[in-house]
């Protein structure tokens, strides 16, 4: 008897393997500059570029792929990519609180894919943000476009899923 409840576990945990949700492609998280004292467990050294200096980010994104609802890429002059990213309510309201809370200091845009996984754009706040659209204004590379574009929606067709 207890072998038979044994195996109807067993069997019920592999069932539910596939329930969950499928992996992402493509990551897109942003990082908030980290203060200079806190200490290595909660940040990571990077090198800004606007303007260039070494700073500090916190290790837990502040907005990250879960949050992005829809997209809305475009080409820049510089031959990379831009892209647009409506959040959900989640993560409307965590870029309206770094932008409150860390105005002056930066936010870093990290993009993965198969690939590999670089910075593309460190920005400053200096605004509150309210509407819940964050911009990667360039560095997006054509790979990277494809990617966002086959796994969120366009804005527009936000009721519609692309991951598969």
């Amino acid at each position: 008897m207890t072998s038979i409840r044994l195996l109807l576990c067993a069997l019920a945990a592999f069932g539910c393997l596939g329930f969950g949700r499928k992996p992402f492609q493509v990551s897109v998280r942003f990082f908030a500059e980290a203060r200079a004292l806190d200490s290595d467990r909660f940040a990571t050294p990077v090198e800004m570029r606007h303007p260039p200096r070494s700073a500090f980010i916190e290790k837990v994104p502040t907005i990250h792929e879960r949050h992005i609802k829809s997209v809305f890429p475009f080409p820049v002059s510089d031959g990379t990519y831009g892209c647009a990213f409506q959040l959900d309510a989640s993560g409307r309201l965590a870029l309206e609180v770094v932008s409150t809370d860390r105005r002056g200091s930066s936010l870093v845009a990290f993009v993965s894919t198969k690939g590999g996984t670089h910075q593309v754009i460190d920005m400053v706040i200096d605004r509150t943000v309210k509407d819940g659209i964050v911009t990667i204004q360039r560095g997006l590379t054509e790979l990277e476009v494809t990617a966002i574009t086959k796994q969120w929606p366009g804005m527009g067709e936000a009721g519609k899923k692309k991951r598969k």
